[in-house]
C-alpha cells in the first residue's frame, strides 16, 4: 500500500503560570516564557550515504560484498518473470534457497536485475542483505532522447519502485542504490549525442549537472531524477542512484552528477580494449591498473565495482592467468581469478566502494526460451556462475563450483 511521506511535529506546550489574590490584590506584570519553535523531526530518507570513498550504511562504512542474482531458472524468461505474481512452488523454493546460500557465502548485498516481486520477499524473509536494484533499459535504440522511449522507460522506473515497496510496506526497503542503465552501446550513444548537440545539461528536482554533458548523460540524469521524484513523492525515501558502465564507453559516458560511479570490470577485456593500460601499483596486473584509472577520473567520489566475473565455458580458448579469458576458463581458473580480482579492488591505492559478482546462477535463458532449457558448450555468456545447474527431477538443483567456498573463506573471515 502506497503511503505518502508525513512530517511530524512534535509541538512543546508552555504552561503560563500567574500569581495573584483577588480582584483587589496587586496584580505583578505576567512574565511571558521565551517562544519555542516546534521541532521538526523528519523521516529517514536514506539509510545509505557516500563520503569520498565509500558507501555508508547508518553513517558507518558498508563494503559492498555483493553478487549478481537472476532467478533464470530453465523454462523462465527473466523479462517475462519480473511482473509475474503466481510463480510455482519450486520456483519459489529455488529463489528462497538461492537468496540463503547467497548469505551464507558472506555476502552482504544482491545485484537484482528485473526480478519479480517474490524476489524482494524472499530477501526479507532471509534477511540480513541488502540490494541494489538494477532498471536495465534498452541500450541499443537509435536515440536515448525520443520522448516515447524516454515516457515507456519512465513507467518502468514507476513499475520496478512500486513492485518493491509493494513487499516493503513500512517504507524502509534495504536498498543501496538504483543503477539507472546499464552498459549503454557505444553506437547509441553516439548517435545520441549527434542528433542533439544543443543538449548540454540537465536541471532536475534532485539531479543538475551543469554544463558541458552530452545528450546520453543527460536523458541518464533524467531518467535518474524521475526515479528520486517518484520515490520520494510516493514513499518518502530518497535513494542513492549510480549507471553501471564498462570499458568500451568508459570514455563515452560519466556521471559524476550520480551519488556514486560504478563499473562493470573484467580482467580478460582489459588488455584487448585498453592495452596501453598502466599496471596495477600494488599487483600488477591489467585490472588493477584499469581500476585505478577509473577511480584517479574522479577520485573524490566513490567507485563501485558492479561486476566481475570469470565464464567457465568448456568451448573456447584457455588464456589462463593474470588475465584470464572471455570463457575457456577452468573451474581452477575461476577460483583464482576471482580472488585475484577481489584482491585487486583490495590493494588499490584509493579505496573501492566494493564489488560485485557476475554471477550467482549459470544464464541458460540468454538467447531465448528453448535455449533456456540446455546449456549451450559453445555459448560463454551461460557459465559465469559460481552455481551451477542441474536436473533435479521435474525441476532443478544448484550445486556450488569452488569458487563459492573461496569467497565464502575470504568474506567471512
Amino acid at each position: 500500500m502506497k503511503k505518502n511521506t508525513v512530517f511530524l511535529l512534535i509541538a512543546l506546550c508552555c504552561t503560563l503560570f500567574s500569581c495573584g489574590g483577588g480582584s483587589n490584590s496587586s496584580t505583578p506584570e505576567e512574565i511571558q516564557p521565551e517562544p519555542v519553535e516546534p521541532e521538526i523531526v523528519e523521516p529517514v530518507i536514506n539509510r545509505f550515504t557516500v563520503n569520498e570513498h565509500l558507501i555508508h550504511k547508518d553513517g558507518l562504512p558498508f563494503e559492498v560484498k555483493g553478487v549478481v542474482y537472476v532467478p533464470g531458472y530453465p523454462g523462465f524468461l527473466p523479462w517475462q518473470l519480473e511482473t509475474s505474481t503466481q510463480l510455482s512452488a519450486e520456483l519459489q523454493n529455488s529463489i528462497l534457497q538461492d537468496i540463503t546460500d547467497i548469505k551464507a557465502m558472506g555476502a552482504n548485498t544482491v545485484r537484482f536485475w528485473g526480478t519479480p516481486a517474490y524476489s524482494y520477499q524472499a530477501l526479507k524473509n532471509v534477511g540480513g542483505l541488502n540490494f541494489i536494484q538494477t532498471i536495465w533499459l534498452d541500450g541499443s535504440v537509435a536515440d536515448f532522447q525520443d520522448n516515447n522511449f524516454k515516457e515507456n522507460t519512465k513507467a518502468y522506473i514507476k513499475a520496478i519502485i512500486d513492485r518493491i515497496y509493494s513487499v516493503y510496506t513500512d517504507n524502509n526497503p534495504p536498498l543501496v542504490a538504483y543503477l539507472v542503465g546499464n552498459e549503454l552501446s557505444e553506437t547509441s550513444i553516439k548517435a545520441t549525442n549527434a542528433a542533439h548537440p544543443e543538449i548540454q545539461q540537465y536541471l532536475g528536482k534532485y539531479i543538475a549537472t551543469g554544463e558541458g554533458i552530452n545528450a546520453t548523460e543527460a536523458f541518464i540524469a533524467e531518467m535518474a531524477d524521475y526515479a528520486l521524484s517518484y520515490e520520494f513523492e510516493q514513499y518518502g525515501k530518497r535513494s542513492l542512484v549510480s549507471y553501471a558502465n564498462d570499458i568500451r564507453t568508459a570514455y563515452y559516458v560519466e556521471t559524476p552528477f550520480l551519488d556514486f560511479r560504478s563499473h562493470n570490470a573484467y580482467s580478460y577485456a582489459v588488455p584487448y580494449y585498453r592495452p596501453s593500460t598502466i599496471l596495477g601499483s600494488a599487483t600488477g596486473t591489467y585490472f588493477q591498473g584499469w581500476v585505478e584509472e577509473l577511480k584517479s577520473r574522479h577520485p573524490d567520489m566513490p567507485l563501485l565495482i558492479t561486476e566481475t566475473g570469470l565464464s567457465v565455458s568448456p568451448n573456447a580458448y584457455r588464456v589462463g592467468a593474470p588475465n584470464y579469458g572471455y570463457g575457456g576458463n577452468t573451474v581452477e581458473d575461476q577460483t583464482n581469478g576471482l580472488l585475484q580480482n577481489l584482491n585487486d579492488i583490495q590493494t588499490t591505492s584509493l579505496p573501492i566502494a566494493g564489488v560485485v559478482i557476475h554471477e550467482y546462477l549459470d544464464a541458460w535463458w540468454k538467447f531465448g526460451l528453448q535455449d533456456s532449457y540446455t546449456q549451450d558448450p559453445n555459448d560463454i555468456e551461460e557459465w559465469f556462475g559460481i552455481a551451477k545447474l542441474k536436473e533435479s527431477g521435474d525441476w532443478y538443483s544448484t550445486e556450488f563450483r569452488d569458487v563459492y567456498y573461496e569467497i565464502k573463506q575470504l568474506w567471512l573471515d
